[in-house]
Formats: C-alpha cells, structure tokens, sequence
C-alpha cells in the first residue's frame, strides 16, 4: 500500500505544474472580458419564468469539479509527504520541519477549497427563496360531486372529480428582479476568485515542493527517504 501511495503522489507532483495551467485555460473560455455591470445587464435581460441561471449554472458546476479534483491531488501530496517523514529521532530534525510546515501549508489551502464545494448548494438555495417572492407556483384544487343513481329497487352512489389549476400573475418588482440578478452577477464573479483561488493552490504547492525538493525526499540527508523519481521532476 505505502508503494502504491508513494507512486500516486509522486505522478500528482509531476501534474501540479500542468494542472495550474488547466485551470488558467479554463478561466480564459469561461469568463470572458467583461464588467460586472454587463454582466448583470445580461442576467437582468434573461431573467424570466424561474429557471436556474444557465451560466452561473455552467461556471458553478466547473469550480464544484475542479475544487474536487484540486482536494484529491492535495491529499496525495500530504500522504506523500507523510511517507517520507522519517522515525523520530534526536538531533538533525531540520529536514522534519520544513516537512511539517509544508504540510500544514497545504492542508490549509486544501480546507480553503473543501469550502467551495459547498457553495454551489448555498447559492441555489438562497436564490430559489428569493425567486418565490416573484414567481406564483400555479395552484391545483380538486372538486368532487356525489350523486345518487335510482335504478328499479337498487341504489346507487356514484361521485365524479375534476381538477383544476390557477394562478395569479403579478408583475414582480423591480427591486427583486434587479436583486436576483445582482446575485446571479455575484455568484458568477465569487466562482471565477475562487478558480482563480484553485489555480494559485496548485502555483503555491507545487512552488513549496520545488523549492523544498531535497529536504521533503530526504529530509535527514541519509537517503533513506530519497526517491529518483521525485528528484527528476524538478
């Protein structure tokens, strides 16, 4: 299990360069160049009937996903990392802290990020209760008639039902139309930081690990703990 460990961690250091400049790319498609007033003039123009913001929708479920893979790569470094910690001893424990504090560096950043994943939830829920302010759901109400049916000796009850479905339209008020649409334009803007947030993880991870390199493998200096593939990478 510690080889295959070891293995997968060292495959996700040799990424994390590559994996910044995924998500710059991505970045790039789906945000183009535009202020944030434009951006809520377009969401204020495409507001209608309740449905779900298709391009917070978009961008929304983007971050979910690389907030996901960014964890998952994190984890696998910090179990490299603690790996290579070596047996405690006396003396010649320099290596073991720069270990130490990279882990906590990273663990951090990857809690930052295990938050986002929850925003999506959040949004969706905060946006429908104000939608219900301004979209009636149609109403359904259901009659039902009895009659009785007389036939020679014999009686009978017999009951029909109907349905039917109102509603009310009302014209919503500015100020909530202009309020969903604000917070359409601030979701958008808020998973755009955060991307941005994931990409300079993987810039600021993969920066310790390089800059660290020697001492995360070794980090005694008595090549217990080297690897080759590791020292390649950099």
């Amino acid at each position: 299990m510690d080889e295959e460990l070891l293995r997968l961690g060292e495959e996700t250091l040799a990424k994390l360069g590559s994996r910044a400049s995924e998500m710059q790319a991505l970045l790039a498609a789906n945000f183009p160049q535009k202020t944030l007033a434009e951006v809520q003039a377009a969401f204020e123009a495409s507001l209608a009937g309740g449905a779900p913001n298709a391009e917070v929708t978009k961008v929304g479920a983007l971050l979910r996903e690389q907030a996901a893979a960014a964890i998952e790569d994190f984890k696998a470094v910090e179990m490299w990392l603690y790996l290579k910690t070596p047996e405690v001893a006396d003396g010649n424990n320099f290596g073991v802290e720069v270990q130490a504090f990279v882990v906590g560096e990273i663990k951090k950043m990857r809690d930052e990020i295990t938050a986002m994943v929850d925003a999506v939830s959040a949004y969706h829920l905060l946006r429908a209760a104000t939608m219900e302010k301004i979209i009636k759901t149609p109403s359904k109400s259901t009659d039902e008639e009895s009659k009785v049916e007389v036939e020679g000796d014999k009686t009978t009850n017999k009951s029909t039902k109907s349905s039917k479905t109102s509603s009310v339209e009302a014209t919503p008020l500015a100020d909530y139309v202009k309020y969903i649409a604000a917070l359409d334009t601030k979701e958008y803007h808020s998973t755009y930081a955060k991307l941005v947030d994931v990409r300079n993880a993987y810039i600021k991870v993969n920066t310790l690990m390089s800059k660290n390199a020697k001492r995360l493998a070794d980090p005694r200096g008595d090549k217990e703990g080297s690897s080759s593939n590791y020292s390649s990478m950099f």
